[in-house]
């Protein structure tokens, strides 16, 4: 075997060493994934990939909730934000229909990345950037077809259709 001719402390085992060590550096920055860039606050604009053929809602001014200053203990839906290793994440379940006046809170469960809930409709007031242990909820004010999706990880998508 050629490392068996090589000096002790030559540059083979010298190199071996630096390529374990790349090895757990890249293994390290893959696993660490989104969460790699911290809580950086709010994506300013975002665009929303969609599956070809799926319609994608615009602005729309009848729709309207309210965000609630903290969760509450007993909200009327919950969905939660679980790490999904096909797509990153996924909101669970993906979609709801309640009625109007409603609670809904999310609850950020994964461990391995950070995640929020952007409206497609730009008027409505959209969720920070968190990880897990995160708690958001919001009162829905108006019946229609409430569309949403992470800013971090195209395919994560969710609805909350509201009845009046």
């Amino acid at each position: 075997m050629l490392v068996r001719h090589l000096p002790k402390g030559s540059v083979g085992a010298h190199s071996t060493r630096w390529a374990t060590g790349l090895l757990v550096l890249a293994i390290s920055g893959l696993l660490a994934g989104c969460s790699a860039f911290g809580d950086l606050g709010q994506p300013t604009s975002a665009h929303v990939l969609t599956a070809p053929g799926q319609n994608v809602q615009q602005a729309n001014s009848k729709l309207a909730l309210q965000v609630l200053p903290q969760a509450p203990a007993n909200p009327d839906y919950t969905v939660i934000i679980y790490h999904n290793v096909n797509t990153v994440g996924e909101f669970v379940p993906e979609s709801l229909t309640v009625p109007v006046g409603s609670v809904v809170e999310w609850v950020w469960t994964d461990q391995f990345d950070q995640h929020n809930v952007w409206w497609v409709d730009q008027e409505l007031v959209n969720s920070p950037t968190k990880g897990a242990g995160f708690k958001w909820a919001v009162k829905f004010l108006a019946p229609g077809t409430y569309d949403y999706y992470c800013t971090l990880h195209p395919g994560m998508l969710g609805r909350v259709v509201v009845t009046g």
